[in-house]
């Protein structure tokens, strides 16, 4: 019997995951407060999408987790250095509480955004279902939502540099493992 071949990619479900997860979470973090800005006209529909968005990334990240436990990722290269490993693996720990954690202090920091904000009364999630009520923890949630925003800016740059460094540097196939367009050999 023979072995099967070491895994070199993600497969299909996690790079489109990926992917789209990326792009909302990019989306989100250069212009999701512009959608709960009144000055920025999307008084009428931005909080909302804002809402939306933000629980879509939420549900994707815990279906991408998900995926990953049952779906292990492909292995590092061998020339990679241990501390690039450890690097990466608290990056993609980092990622995931991120992805779940700003969302979930979002919705944690309604409740006073509602009573400073009256007008926004009425948040919908695709204007399918009211936003469930939040319960206050009288923790400064807003700014914890507004801190782990800025802090997934750097995550992010320093993710998308970690790729470049590895395909431009490195010359090595971290970058293209997550690419769907690559060509297979």
């Amino acid at each position: 019997m023979m072995a099967a071949a070491a895994k070199t990619r993600y497969d299909a479900v996690a790079m489109s995951l990926h992917w789209l997860i990326a792009v909302l979470l990019i989306f989100m973090l250069f212009f999701g407060e512009d959608l709960i800005e009144e000055e920025d006209g999307f008084e009428r529909f931005g909080p909302s999408l804002h809402v939306s968005i933000g629980s879509t990334i939420l549900v994707l990240s815990l279906i991408r987790l998900a995926w990953r436990l049952f779906n292990p990722p492909p292995a590092y290269p061998a020339g990679m250095a241990s501390w690039e490993r450890m690097a990466a693996k608290a990056m993609h720990l980092f990622f995931y509480a991120l992805l779940m954690g700003l969302p979930l202090t979002g919705w944690l920091a309604t409740p006073k955004f509602l009573r400073e904000e009256g007008a926004m009364a009425g948040l919908t999630i695709f204007g399918a279902f009211p936003l469930p009520g939040a319960p206050s923890f009288g923790l400064p949630m807003k700014d914890i939502h507004e801190l782990g925003a800025n802090l997934g800016i750097a995550m992010l740059a320093l993710h998308v540099l970690a790729a470049l460094k590895h395909h431009f540097i490195a010359r090595d196939d971290i970058l293209l493992r997550m690419l769907p367009f690559r060509r297979t050999s």
